[in-house]
């Protein structure tokens, strides 16, 4: 469930329902009492904060939404695609590529020829062999226009039609095949030329029999539409290069352009060029990675994600969650003269070709937050100019100490790690007064405009931001998940156990074992989401039990814990004596199971001292088990009552000391 903040959507908080009626400037939205008709001014964050908590809920026509609902099934929508098959959601993938490519060429579900021409340029590009038919994708988009942009609405029992093209498979084929061979090359014949080839063609084809003679007829306009339909940087670079045709298609693509702030933005990361001190010990750290979003309209920052991890999918899920969270609490904290209003999810993300933007678990929080995904070609820095000056902007801080130079030959160059003095702390809070202040108020020389200035101007006649239901629907949708089998001690992530009495009545109703999908944050492992294995839409929340190792930990953190872990018992050679006991064990059982000749089994029988009295010995014992060791001997009255004889007579004497 996401909400947007406009005019006319009403809020309740206990019997008082509020109406918003209008938005203010500097953030401000104007609340009135349903009953008293009393005005009332919040902050965005404010209002957004409350709805959050769970003090004020969300009211619609049909039923009051909390945002503190524990069943979950109010975001079913945006949770569910992490339960359907792998089939279905390659399905969902699918059908979204044609929507998507609708929205990039501006063409509405009722433009049937535009749409058709869409579908044949998307099957083109994605080598599809069965592409569907027009009135199939306008149902696709009028159905997932409908639901609010939900995915799932694009799940269906209907079979994908192929569109009917007016030539026959063989002319087809014969007009593909001509112009690869004749116009796509680099001698660069001319249309007509191809043209000229391909009536040669179909001559031939009728008098070998292959096609009738009526259907032997392409015109030169076909053929121009059919050229037009190839993939302009294709063309160009299959007639001229590959440089000429990122030269041609970088005007055409128009890559970076925006028209209202949080309609596109760019995200990327890099090393900073500095080494880090850590807050208690001050010992140097390394250089950290920065991972930012920044807004294509106005190049303002809307947020940063800073780790000592490689990129992955948990810094851009860090990013995101920056991004979208208000910031006027931050500014106040840290004296920022201006605020810090970036918040709210954005139309389109554009990326670059990292594993991490590709896996599979950020596309499906993108869907699931209705977050369009682009990627940009490879060696196209422009198609992301914002994100790549904001880099080229860090070097130019006055921060020297610590700093990572390139080395120069016949120059000193000083070690970072001894000259080291920023602490992380403090980097993270003079990245924040950066962000905020020093690059949201740089005059860009292009647009003669400040980036706050344009993210200003442009909150004002765009439409409102849109947010999350709650924060834990947040944490949800963006954790990370994987299937584990939970079984009578609970569950098991990677060595770190979970489970509690939140289980029980599952155990109850399941058995002891099952195997359900399970959700985690990645900047805390003190907790994970369990999703019910009948019921996809209920979740529940299992505590770890080393609360005080996993709380707060991050999973990154957790890995490099266990690799030295690992490392130190290896270096140990834990490893190596475990091993060597098992050999030991297994040689053993080997010699007592090997079967001995002569000489040597009564060898071994005389050196064990086998003897039938100690067998009686024990059989003694086996038949008085009361009795002791002691009381098992035979005990006659001879050694009961020794002889007078046998005790010894000694005489007395006395020592004098002399004087």
């Amino acid at each position: 469930m996401k909400f947007a903040l406009r005019a006319g959507l009403t809020f309740r908080f206990g019997e008082r329902v509020f109406e918003i009626t209008r938005l203010l400037t500097d953030g401000e939205v104007q609340l009135e009492d349903q009953v008293t008709r009393r005005a009332t001014v919040l902050t965005e964050s404010e209002l957004i904060k409350k709805v959050w908590s769970g003090s004020w809920s969300l009211q619609t026509a049909s039923r009051q939404i909390s945002s503190t609902e524990s069943d979950v099934k109010n975001v079913a929508p945006l949770l569910g695609l992490a339960s359907l098959k792998d089939s279905w959601q390659q399905r969902i993938f699918y059908r979204m590529r044609y929507l998507k490519g609708l929205q990039a060429a501006h063409v509405s579900r009722g433009q049937r020829e535009r749409v058709r021409q869409v579908i044949e340029t998307v099957a083109r590009a994605i080598s599809d062999p069965h592409p569907p038919s027009t009135s199939a994708v306008m149902d696709w988009a009028r159905r997932y226009q409908r639901s609010g942009m939900n995915p799932l609405s694009l799940l269906d029992g209907n079979k994908l039609r192929q569109s009917k093209s007016r030539l026959s498979s063989e002319v087809e084929h014969i007009v593909s095949e001509t112009l690869r061979a004749e116009y796509l090359t680099r001698a660069r014949h001319p249309l007509r030329h191809a043209h000229d080839c391909v009536q040669r063609e179909l001559r031939r084809a009728v008098t070998a029999g292959a096609i009738p003679a009526a259907g032997a007829n392409v015109s030169l306009s076909t053929l121009s539409r059919r050229v037009r339909n190839i993939d302009l940087y294709r063309r160009v670079a299959a007639r001229e290069g590959d440089a000429r045709a990122r030269m041609v298609t970088r005007t055409v693509m128009n890559g970076a352009g925006a028209a209202y702030p949080l309609q596109r933005v760019e995200v990327d990361h890099t090393p900073l060029n500095w080494v880090v001190v850590d807050d208690e010990t001050g010992l140097p750290l390394g250089r950290p990675w920065l991972t930012v979003a920044i807004d294509a309209y106005s190049g303002y920052l809307l947020g940063f994600y800073l780790s000592f991890y490689p990129p992955s999918v948990a810094s851009v899920i860090g990013v995101l969650r920056n991004s979208v969270l208000p910031k006027d609490e931050l500014g106040r904290e840290l004296g920022l003269s201006h605020p810090w209003m970036s918040y709210g999810l954005a139309d389109e993300w554009v990326l670059d070709n990292g594993l991490e933007f590709h896996a599979q678990a950020l596309q499906r929080v993108m869907l699931e937050l209705a977050v369009d995904v682009t990627y940009c070609r490879v060696r196209t820095p422009w198609l992301k100019p914002h994100v790549e000056r904001f880099f080229g902007e860090l070097n130019y801080l006055t921060l020297m100490r610590g700093r990572v130079h390139r080395s120069v030959a016949n120059v000193v160059n000083m070690d970072p790690y001894r000259d080291a003095a920023i602490r992380f702390g403090d980097l993270i809070k003079g990245l924040t007064i950066f962000a905020a202040e020093v690059h949201a108020l740089k005059i860009n020389q292009r647009k003669l405009a400040r980036p706050l200035d344009l993210f200003q101007e442009g909150l004002e006649r765009c439409p409102p931001a849109v947010y999350p239901g709650s924060w834990d629907q947040l944490r949800l949708i963006s954790g990370m998940s994987r299937e584990l089998t939970v079984g009578p001690g609970g569950l098991e992530l990677h060595g770190i156990p979970y489970g509690g009495a939140e289980l029980l009545a599952w155990r109850k109703e399941l058995g002891s074992r099952f195997k359900t999908l399970i959700k985690w944050d990645p900047d805390d492992m003190g907790e994970l989401f369990v999703r019910h294995p009948r019921r996809h839409t209920e979740w529940i929340s299992c505590p770890a039990r080393w609360g005080d190792y996993a709380r707060g930990l991050s999973w990154n953190q957790h890995l490099m814990i266990r690799k030295y872990a690992r490392s130190e018992l290896k270096a140990k050679g834990a490893y190596d004596d475990l091993l060597a006991a098992r050999l030991r064990l297994h040689e053993h059982w080997i010699d007592a199971s090997r079967p001995k000749d002569r000489k040597n089994s009564l060898r071994a029988a005389r050196a064990v001292g086998l003897t039938s009295a100690g067998m009686l010995r024990d059989q003694c014992t086996h038949a008085n088990p009361d009795a002791s060791s002691a009381a098992a001997m035979v005990i006659t009255p001879d050694v009961v009552a020794p002889s007078e004889a046998q005790i010894p007579e000694f005489e007395s004497f006395e020592i004098g000391v002399g004087r």
